[in-house]
């Protein structure tokens, strides 16, 4: 009998100790993805249609020979889950209401430069915008521009309007995501935090390869959505140590970075695909970065993004903490291959949406340990990721 006792005991013990371990790490008992189901294409087809929304109610500024217009032009892909797949395919309800993201592009870019990306989230059941930014994008009148990036929260927020009208019931309001490459990385954490800019209605942020050097830690306090900060650790054009590792550090909690070894900037670029793969890309970013951008375009301290700043913002435009783009020869090894680079992209900001738009802990833990330890060309970083609501 005691000899039983002793074993009813210490059985006992066992489970509570693995109780208690569970309720600690709720990771331990979930499912757990892999990259490559990650970064795979979802269940629905995707249906594609393109808009034309008209703000009449802000202007768009002069620039170069364009005298300006009274109103802002966002020509806008949509990408949605659809019955069968293909341009203006009818729309499929019945997995809905989806989760609605908005992606920015970036410099010099179009609707279609994320395009990798926004069909993957797409295919995973969520309705996601992309719009061509009137002055930013790579045929704009006059000749592209930063200086209307203080202009692009407005857009993005007229943008989400029209979706969340065009799709009804069908379209979750509670439930949206922001992300953007590069120019339309420094949007998405304008429309996420900016006092003045932002949009209340953002549940998470995936800023890809953004500049974020101007923001203090006061920058982030606007909101506690989770962020995930995504580099690579070769990027000549927005170099990760002024930019990802101070964002990720200034940034409040949940918060994740994940950075690539030998990624690139241009490399996050859905066109990259048709890059040479010996060389390193931003190479290439780093001559149209330098045909596209006059000198006071490229430093922000010459006022290019003055219009960020204010008291009480969090932008700090006086310290020249910024490097310009490309001051540094491009390494003369291959950067990480166009398709590796988006693979991990798509897993990376599937599992981010998931996780905090859908309520899915099996993706926060996908993201916050799974995806290390089953890649060995990335590092992960996570602060406050405790387990999400449904």
């Amino acid at each position: 009998m005691r000899a039983i006792w002793i074993l009813g005991g210490g059985l006992a013990l066992c489970l509570a100790l693995t109780s208690a371990a569970e309720a600690r790490d709720p990771c331990r008992t979930l499912p757990e993805h892999s990259t490559a189901e990650m970064a795979s294409p979802g269940p629905h087809p995707v249906g594609q249609r393109t808009f034309t929304y008209v703000d009449s109610s802000r202007p768009t500024m002069p620039n170069g020979t364009f005298p300006g217009a009274p109103d802002r032009t966002l020509v806008t892909e949509v990408y949605y889950p659809a019955s069968a797949a293909g341009r203006d395919a009818p729309f499929d309800p019945n997995a809905g209401p989806y989760p609605v993201v908005v992606y920015s592009h970036g410099f010099l870019d179009s609707r279609q430069g994320g395009e990798y990306l926004t069909l993957h989230l797409a295919s995973h059941g969520y309705i996601v915008a992309s719009t061509d930014y009137p002055l930013s994008n790579g045929s704009a009148p006059g000749g592209a521009t930063v200086a209307d990036i203080a202009n692009q929260p407005g857009d993005w927020s007229f943008v989400l309007d029209q979706v969340l009208t065009e799709f009804g019931a069908d379209a979750d309001v509670e439930r949206i995501g922001a992300t953007g490459l590069s120019l339309g990385g420094l949007t998405t954490y304008l429309v996420t935090y900016h006092r003045d800019l932002r949009d209340p209605r953002i549940r998470a942020a995936a800023p890809i390869a953004g500049p974020a050097c101007l923001f203090e830690r006061s920058f982030y306090q606007t909101t506690d959505a989770p962020l995930l900060v995504l580099f690579g650790d070769s990027d000549q054009l927005v170099p990760f140590r002024q930019n990802g590792a101070r964002a990720f550090r200034k940034a409040g909690r949940p918060k994740f970075l994940v950075l690539l070894d030998a990624g690139s900037h241009t490399g996050f670029s859905t066109f990259a695909e048709l890059f040479d793969p010996s060389i390193h890309f931003d190479a290439i970013g780093c001559e149209a970065i330098g045909l596209g951008l006059t000198p006071d375009q490229t430093d922000p301290n010459a006022g290019a993004f003055a219009g960020l700043g204010g008291e009480g913002t969090g932008v700090n435009l006086a310290p020249r903490r910024c490097p310009l783009p490309c001051l540094k020869p491009v390494p003369t090894t291959p950067s990480m291959g166009a398709t590796r680079q988006h693979t991990l992209v798509k897993a990376s900001v599937r599992a981010m949406f998931d996780a905090y738009l859908r309520g899915d802990d099996s993706a926060r833990c996908f993201l916050q340990r799974s995806l290390r330890r089953q890649n060995d060309d990335l590092r992960v970083r996570a602060h406050g990721t405790e387990p999400v609501a449904p």
